[in-house]
């Protein structure tokens, strides 16, 4: 079985000079986790995620939860997401483009892979799911661990994944 037999094909994409805007609202819009950032031949030059939106809206996060004196101090937690928030407006919404908060470090993986390539390329990155290009390394869809693990269970043994 290979990646082309179980990928998701309909894939919310955008490109790499879209505005933080456009990506906030293909995240709301689509219900998003993550969205491919394709350039103007669609392959696939970076991948943004939660995680990195998170970055944006919410830098001192994990040091909030660290504190965990700021959490029983109400008004200083208020004080340290007021900060957290000032001085991004909408003019700054224009000036943050996708290119700008994308990973683009990204691996993805060719269509007519194996699910066991697959398998094996999430588990070893720690990826949720991988972005599916053809020979010319454009974007033809997405595969997510969830997929694999499903195709697998459905009677794709790894023996036959393989061929």
């Amino acid at each position: 079985m290979k990646v082309r037999d179980v990928m998701r094909t309909s894939v919310v994409v955008l490109p790499q000079n879209a505005t933080l805007k456009d990506v906030l609202e293909k995240f709301f819009k689509n219900h998003l986790d993550s969205l491919p950032i394709i350039d103007a031949a669609q392959r696939v030059v970076g991948f943004i995620t939660i995680d990195n939106l998170v970055d944006i809206f919410l830098p001192r996060y994990y040091e909030i939860l660290r504190d965990f004196s700021a959490l029983e101090d109400k008004g200083q937690l208020a004080a340290l997401f007021n900060q957290t928030f000032q001085g991004l407006d909408i003019h700054h919404e224009q000036l943050i483009l996708a290119a700008d908060v994308m990973t683009s470090d990204i691996h993805w993986i060719l269509q007519d892979a194996s699910l066991v390539e697959a398998a094996s390329l999430l588990q070893s990155q720690n990826y949720e799911r991988l972005p599916v290009v053809d020979k010319d390394q454009k974007l033809t869809g997405l595969i997510s661990d969830f997929e694999v693990i499903l195709a697998l269970l459905r009677g794709g043994t790894p023996a036959a994944a393989a061929k």
